[in-house]
């Protein structure tokens, strides 16, 4: 490791169930095809929300936080192709101790995006993790053709561009860059729920439909848009019992595919990040209301990377170019960084456990 940099560092991490701590761990030399990024963003969404109130997907500690990291590079492994020091990156970082709420985390450059001069780097930390799932849904769980180039220059060919697509809760992140995607690939009747608050942006970032999901009428409001076609594909990134059973009402028919985003939510829970319920990644059949034909599929984005295709070239080459001709925009982002780091990101947690960032994503500034 160059001389320049620490051997060690600090870390935010779960130290025990529902016990955030500051720790000290020891700097990683970046290895073959890894990079070094000295931290300024990191955010914090669901998933650690999940982790820290729940004890989520915890399987020993000290558990590190934040899956979305922002900074510049540091030091380089070997065999690293189109980065190099001082770079300005995003990483959508990985299991483990290389987590993002940390003062300098290693990353796979296959995770790495460079980031363009026309957007700031605390909104990327927005955008990758969401990004990343929002496409593994429509080309792995839906099985929609994309155009090899987005914005495509002449309309697709195909006849799926019509077809009816229901986003159920579009103020969540994977949603909004779904919608974004979708739109982009020139879908033409993209279904969208949102509150009253979030609708507005769902329209803008891609939505044809919004209707409000509190709404008594809304299934048949949604069936009055799509025309006489079933709606044969629909993202359910919310997954409780009532988002569940108001999905499968809308959804009917052979061979339509429905993306419930992991973790589900068994019980009484009513939001994305609600702590107390219990949380599982996976159900028979028979828990879930989906009719006969309806394929119901858990998606576990952390599988994006079995995908050849989009390992290769997902973050390293299709998010920058469309972060930089503005084809795709990072969701609105609150910026906390008053307080020490521990304090910031208990900040976080607060905000998100008690669904106050509705659309919006916490980001926390690392130094």
């Amino acid at each position: 490791m160059s001389t320049k940099n620490p051997t060690k560092h600090t870390a935010i991490a779960l130290t025990a169930a529902k016990t955030l701590e500051a720790i000290e761990v020891p700097t990683r030399s970046p290895g073959d095809n890894e990079v070094l990024i000295k931290v300024d963003y990191a955010s914090y969404g669901a998933g650690d929300a999940h982790a820290v109130d729940d004890n989520f997907e915890v399987f020993e500690y000290p558990e590190g936080l934040g899956l979305v990291a922002t900074g510049k590079i540091v030091a380089l492994g070997k065999n690293v192709e189109g980065l190099k020091e001082g770079d300005e990156v995003g990483a959508f970082t990985q299991p483990g101790a290389d987590r993002g709420l940390q003062q300098y985390v290693v990353a796979p450059a296959n995770r790495v995006s460079k980031i363009p001069a026309n957007i700031q780097p605390q909104d990327v930390a927005a955008v990758l993790d969401n990004f990343v799932t929002a496409w593994y849904i429509i080309t792995n769980t839906f099985e929609l053709p994309l155009p090899k180039t987005l914005p495509d220059p002449e309309r697709y060919p195909t006849s799926a561009m019509s077809t009816p697509i229901l986003v159920w809760g579009a103020g969540t992140g994977t949603s909004i860059y779904t919608l974004q995607v979708l739109k982009l690939a020139r879908y033409t009747n993209i279904i969208a729920t949102a509150s009253e608050r979030t609708a507005p942006a769902a329209f803008q970032f891609g939505a044809t439909h919004v209707f409000d999901y509190n709404d008594p009428d809304v299934i048949q409001k949604i069936r009055s848009v799509a025309g006489t076609e079933p709606i044969k594909y629909a993202l359910d990134p919310v997954c409780t019992k009532d988002s569940l059973a108001k999905v499968a009402e809308a959804v009917k028919g052979l061979g339509s595919k429905v993306s419930i985003l992991v973790p589900i939510k068994l019980g009484e829970l009513q939001t994305l990040t609600q702590g107390g319920g219990k949380l599982v990644t996976s159900v028979s059949e028979e828990m879930l209301p989906f009719g006969v034909g309806v394929e119901a599929e858990p998606t576990n984005a952390l599988r994006w990377e079995e995908d050849a295709t989009l390992k290769e070239n997902l973050l390293t080459k299709i998010l920058p170019a469309l972060l930089e001709s503005g084809d795709i925009k990072a969701q609105p982002v609150q910026v906390i960084n008053q307080g020490s780091l521990l304090d910031r990101v208990k900040q976080a947690a607060e905000l998100v456990r008690t669904n106050q960032l509705r659309g919006t994503k916490a980001v926390i500034a690392v130094e």
